[in-house]
């Protein structure tokens, strides 16, 4: 890929064809309306990433990272912002980067589809080494031998004039099981995947341990039959990482056809989840003590309906409670703002300081204080906190920064 500027980068024609052909062709209403936009740049035609970051493998081979914009300029901000973006997913609910190596991470000097592929096979090692589980396996044959039960019926409409045969069916201890299917399956995807040899060789010896198993054939109905009894539990990071690369995440989630690999994320989400894991350490310092956090909130809607339900709940990001009283309200955004262009209100949306508004006129109105807060991440152009905004009934919202370096909050 030829890089343009620190904006736009160039793609090859059957990549960019094919990306553009998800959202021009019959899934254009669905899952990658969210991820990619048809736009222009500096008069050329070209696709515009929206909000989710990742990587999107081509069939052509092309791959293509999406990076959060955090540092400006060369390869060593690009390794800054992916090793960055790594620490986030670390924190990210359900993703299977909670467990990786710290080490291994950090020291990644590698695009970040083979970050996650040598992510997969360190926990594929890890099982081996506690070994391969088998299971009891409900078999049918027409042998030649008896074992296990005879089925009367198939015995005397297949083997009338054989009585050398027997219609049987039994119980076998094997290895093909849906777990190890799994498995095997996304081995010989990394396998086709990857470009690093090191992963490749690691990936063909881990495969040749499962030889024994065939590869599934229907992901979801496999995943649907996994059951981790007490006994099989070092299987779920395993499990979890082959969940992620052979179904995705994000828009871009596997038709089937296991040609490419795309991971990619909501860019909100994991700044969302990154924040407060963060936060939760330290809330008694910036909140006082006895402050706990909490997220997702749900006690209040926007409006009743005249049947005298509830409608539009408001849901914040994060809350700050004392005892069981709201003391501060607050909302993530990934936005980068600038502190300095006052005339275009530092960027911020109006739709964002009407939703605050409407999360402090309903969780914090029994209070005489009133502090909402909405956290953006740090950047060069937005590094302390903004002027307070003051609302009405002493309502009052700080804007401050998120440096995603340090894990703290500027205020």
């Amino acid at each position: 890929m030829d890089r343009f500027d620190e904006n736009a980068v160039g793609i090859t024609k059957s990549a960019f064809g094919y990306l553009r052909g998800l959202i021009q062709g019959d899934l254009r209403e669905s899952d990658f309306a969210p991820f990619l936009k048809l736009t222009t740049y500096k008069r050329q035609t070209a696709l515009k990433v929206q909000n989710y970051v990742g990587v999107i493998q081509t069939p052509c081979g092309t791959l293509i990272e999406i990076l959060p914009k955090l540092y400006l300029g060369d390869e060593e901000a690009l390794e800054k912002s992916r090793y960055q973006l790594i620490k986030m997913l670390r924190c990210l609910h359900s993703s299977p980067f909670r467990k990786a190596d710290r080490a291994d991470i950090r020291h990644a000097k590698m695009p970040l589809l083979e970050v996650y592929i040598t992510q997969f096979l360190a926990a594929i090692n890890q099982l081996v080494k506690r070994g391969i589980r088998s299971d009891y396996s409900r078999e049918k044959k027409n042998a030649t031998y008896l074992k296990g039960r005879l089925l009367v019926t198939a015995q005397i409409c297949k083997n009338a004039m054989h009585p050398e045969r027997f219609a049987i069916e039994f119980d076998e201890y094997q290895v093909n099981r849906p777990a190890n299917r799994l498995i095997k399956l996304t081995l010989e995807v990394v396998m086709r995947a990857s470009q690093c040899s090191k992963n490749q060789r690691l990936a063909r010896e881990l495969s040749f341990v499962f030889d024994g198993v065939p590869a599934s054939s229907d992901v979801h109905s496999d995943f649907k039959k996994v059951k981790l009894s007490r006994g099989m539990s070092y299987y779920h990071e395993a499990l979890s990482w082959c969940n992620s690369l052979l179904n995705g995440q994000g828009p871009t989630a596997s038709s089937g056809g296991f040609n490419t690999l795309s991971l990619l994320y909501p860019m909100e989400r994991i700044f969302e989840d990154y924040v407060a894991h963060c936060l939760r350490k330290n809330i008694e310092e910036i909140s006082g003590e006895g402050a706990k956090l909490k997220t997702q909130s749900v006690k209040h809607s926007l409006v009743e309906s005249h049947a005298g339900s509830k409608i539009f709940n408001l849901r914040p990001d994060l809350m700050v409670v004392n005892g069981n009283q709201p003391v501060c309200v607050m909302d993530t955004k990934w936005k980068l703002i600038d502190a300095s262009d006052r005339r275009n209100k530092y960027g911020i949306s109006q739709a964002d300081m009407y939703q605050l508004y409407a999360y402090g006129h309903k969780y914090l109105k029994a209070n005489d204080r009133k502090e909402l807060m909405l956290i953006y991440p740090k950047t060069e152009r937005f590094q302390l906190p903004l002027p307070d905004f003051i609302y009405e009934d002493g309502m009052v919202l700080r804007v401050v920064p998120f440096d995603v370096e340090s894990s703290q909050i500027v205020i």
